[in-house]
């Protein structure tokens, strides 16, 4: 039997960011996201180290982080390439340029900087605080009629999918391997074998797709009659909430002087 498990976990360790009021964490997850989107070069080296060394803090260290990047290393040479040979600052069209490389590393800094960010806020905010958290920031909306009585719900089953999916697609795919595995000595050329493994991959959708309509089945009728209880939200201290109008008041300055 295969475990459906995509991978272990790395070990948290507790940190005082973890202490934060729920909406302060949800709050400057967002306020760094937009950061990244609008930080120049340097900041996001800058922010960059912040967040290895504050992963790290949490107990990813950075060959684990490194690690979780390696799949995303195709991607990553992809974006290179194609913004080298596609950007026309100082080259024309699929003309090779640094101006072009510099460009890719730059929108690779900015994405693997977003990635972190969420990253560090999975390990410091489990799925009770983020249900906290979007619940404080939603408060004004309840005057206007929005229902967040099954937002924990929502929540649990959305955050839930993915990980499921990604290891229900992982263990298919490594029983589809092992029944195609070929005998050594085979003369097999690289080729081959490539072509083998994307058509191996796109076996994998069927199955996957009828599993997850399987399990979608199942997840309704148990949910049917079920409904997390009520979350009551604390107040947010004012000193934990001082440097988010500082934060959030000075990417509005920066985008007005822009």
């Amino acid at each position: 039997m295969i475990n459906g498990a995509s991978f272990a976990p790395a070990a948290l360790k507790a940190t005082p960011l973890s202490a934060l009021h729920p909406a302060v964490r949800l709050g400057a997850a967002i306020l760094a996201l937009l950061t990244c989107l609008g930080a120049p070069p340097l900041g996001l080296a800058a922010m960059a180290l912040c967040l290895m060394a504050a992963l790290t803090w949490t107990g990813m260290g950075p060959l684990r982080q490194i690690a979780a990047l390696k799949p995303w290393a195709p991607v990553a040479l992809l974006v290179i390439v194609i913004h080298t040979f596609t950007t026309t600052l100082a080259a024309p069209l699929w003309h090779p340029s640094l101006a072009g490389f510099l460009a890719g590393g730059k929108a690779l800094l900015r994405v693997a900087c977003s990635v972190g960010c969420l990253g560090l806020y999975l390990r410091i905010s489990p799925l009770d605080d983020l249900v906290l958290g979007v619940s404080w920031w939603l408060r004004p909306a309840r005057r206007l009629g929005l229902r967040t009585d099954d937002l924990g719900l929502m929540l649990a089953v959305a955050m839930g999918t993915a990980p499921v999916v990604l290891g229900e697609g992982r263990r298919i795919e490594a029983v589809v391997t092992m029944r195609r595995s070929v005998p050594e000595g085979s003369d097999v050329n690289g080729m081959t074998k490539f072509f083998q493994r994307m058509m191996g991959r796109a076996r994998v959708v069927v199955p996957l797709l009828e599993t997850l309509a399987r399990r979608a089945e199942a997840l309704t009728l148990s949910l049917r009659h079920r409904r997390p209880d009520p979350f009551t939200t604390a107040r947010v201290p004012i000193l934990q909430m001082a440097p988010l109008v500082a934060w959030a008041a000075g990417l509005i300055m920066l985008e007005v002087v822009r």
